[in-house]
């Protein structure tokens, strides 16, 4: 059995439950060396952060309460050495210039194709994909 050091930390952020599960789901069967976590709301996410050590956020810019936004904030100034991966249906330039200025953070449009997600993740966790 894996050390839980080994493992990489995902937490997936997103007020969709379906879409975290299903995120979860494929990454975890993809991958041993993954452990994915899932929160439904900025603030759930804030809990998770605190209690764990996070390798990479995948999260939504816009949910109830706290955003993407504010998530992406709190996480640069407190979790610096967390990668980042924004995942919204309200993609814009005015968007992909925000994610640039704020810093190093993957972007996908939804809807996307799980395989594009899948491979985006590998490429900023450096993990090599075990599905294939």
């Amino acid at each position: 059995m894996k050390n839980k050091n080994e493992y990489k930390k995902i937490l997936i952020v997103d007020d969709e439950e379906d879409l975290t599960w299903s995120i979860s789901r494929r990454l975890s069967r993809d991958n041993d060396n993954i452990k994915v976590m899932c929160a439904n709301s900025g603030k759930n996410a804030l809990d998770i952060l605190s209690n764990n050590e996070i390798d990479l956020l995948i999260t939504d810019l816009r949910m109830p309460e706290i955003n993407g936004w504010d998530l992406l904030n709190k996480v640069k100034k407190e979790y610096p050495q967390t990668l980042v991966i924004v995942m919204t249906a309200h993609g814009s330039i005015e968007v992909i210039d925000a994610l640039n200025r704020w810093g190093k953070a993957g972007y996908i449009e939804k809807p996307f194709d799980m395989n594009d997600l899948r491979k985006l993740v590998y490429v900023f966790l450096k993990e090599k994909d075990k599905s294939k």
